[in-house]
Order: C-alpha cells, then structure tokens, then sequence
C-alpha cells in the first residue's frame, strides 16, 4: 500500500470501530471537517496509540495520506483527554447524543473550526458542569445553526410571520402557549398556535421554554448558566428540540433515547 504526504491535525473521536484483527477506524471531527481515518495495530496490548485514540479524546494527529483509502495515523498525541466523559456513565451518555447528533447532521468532510470549536467547548462543559441539560440545549442550537437548521424562534413561522415577534413576555401573564412546528421550520405565536394546534407535529411550548431556548441562541453559554433552570423548563425545551431533530433526521437519536432511559431509571431511584 503505497501512502502519500504527511499531514498534522487536531481531532475528536467522535466514534470507533474495529477493522480487521488488530487496526481501529475512527471518525475524527477535525478543524477541516469530518473524517474517517485508520489506527494501524491500535487494539495490540503494547499499541503506544491507544492511549491517545479513546472516545471523545481530543488530540493532536499525524496522518499519511493514503488514496482510495483512509489516511493512516503515524503519530498521535492526546490534548484533551475528556476522562470524565468515560468514567462517568450520565456524563458519557450525553456526549454520545452530543457526537452523535453532529455525526448525522455532517457527512464526510463536512463541518469546520466553528464545529470542531462547538463540540470541544460542549465536551470540556460536561466535563465540569452540573447543569449537563443546559449544555445539550445550548450546543443544539448552535450546531443545528453551523448545519443550516436552525430554527426560527424569534418570530412566528405561522401566518404572522412578517410582523409577529415571539416575545414571551407579553404573554405570560395570560398564559396562553405558544407553538412549535417542525415542518416550517420554527416557533408559532399563541394565535397561530391555537390555529394549528390540531395540525399532526405541532406541539404546545410555554412562554418560559420558548425564552430558555432563545437565550440558547442568543446568550452565551457562562450568561445562559448564571441562573438556575428548573428541571421542569429543562424537560420541556427537550422534548420540543428532541422532536424537531427527528423530524429533521427523518429518525430518532439513538443516544438521546438511552439517555432518556437513564434519566428516568435515575428519577425513579430518588
């Protein structure tokens, strides 16, 4: 197998599996995109790479190009490590769904140092944060954003769409929800809401859902965090995201159904 140049680049694990009797493809989520590449020998007892190639790893990668085939690890040395992600299984499960929500929304060579940036901050903040929710809900945003899905949450998709601004303020004392319709693409004003509320896929989204997941968008990740949010809110905002990314996927998020499981496993053992 003749291989080409050597290159140097940073990456994140995202996902592994075993190719033959020792090697290990891994899909690395680069500053340049998505790829596919090939740990020779990596699953050897005395592999000096294994170390460096766990899941959700971050580290620094020297590959040879190799065509018609994956390009080849030469070198690699761990960045980040992200231990907790695999010694913690909460912790792990939402890293899953975070890898592997942008896995299905970017193909190969897809994706950027806006993505790879995302990712690495979301995987260092479920690291350390408490609030692991909050940092699901805010990634969504951006990285449904960096993949061109974003959803409109600001004004209504409804037939007021050109002069409704959602504000969630002006409604709260009476409330009355708003909507969210995945197929067009975003949040409805309560009057357009109790329009379509018997439209298949439309579902009821509270005024204070509706500010959590603006300030996703629209706030930073320390400003978004500054205050508590109810796990009530948290649950809400989750089902209403979890149901747009499917409909966008065209199926569910295997990871976000596991973690579901786990979470309710865990509720019911308080």
């Amino acid at each position: 197998m003749s291989t080409g140049r050597l290159y140097r680049t940073e990456g994140i694990i995202i996902a592994r599996r075993d190719q033959g009797e020792a090697d290990r493809v891994l899909r690395l989520c680069t500053p340049s995109g998505k790829v596919d590449v090939l740990a020779k020998g990596a699953r050897k007892v005395r592999s000096r790479k294994a170390g460096h190639i766990e899941l959700f790893t971050r580290s620094s990668f020297v590959l040879s190009r190799v065509p018609n085939y994956w390009d080849i690890i030469s070198q690699a040395e761990t960045l980040d490590p992200h231990e907790e992600l695999r010694s913690d299984l909460l912790r792990g499960t939402y890293a899953r769904y975070v890898t592997e929500v942008l896995d299905r929304f970017f193909t190969e060579g897809e994706g950027g140092t806006a993505v790879f940036d995302l990712l690495d901050h979301a995987l260092t903040w479920l690291c350390q944060d408490e609030d692991l929710d909050a940092v699901v809900r805010f990634y969504e945003q951006h990285l449904l954003g960096l993949a061109g899905f974003r959803p409109e949450l600001f004004r209504c998709v409804g037939k007021h769409q050109d002069q409704k601004l959602l504000r969630a303020e002006v409604v709260e004392d009476e409330r009355r929800p708003f909507g969210f319709a995945p197929e067009r693409g975003g949040a409805l004003c309560p009057t357009c809401y109790e329009a379509d509320k018997r439209t298949p896929g439309v579902m009821p989204l509270s005024p204070n859902a509706l500010r959590l997941l603006q300030a996703c968008q629209r706030s930073s990740f320390t400003a978004l965090t500054s205050r508590p949010i109810p796990s009530s809110l948290h649950q809400e905002a989750e089902r209403v995201m979890r149901h747009y990314i499917t409909y966008h996927l065209e199926q569910d998020v295997r990871a976000g159904a596991f973690l579901q499981q786990i979470k309710q496993m865990r509720g019911a053992g308080r």
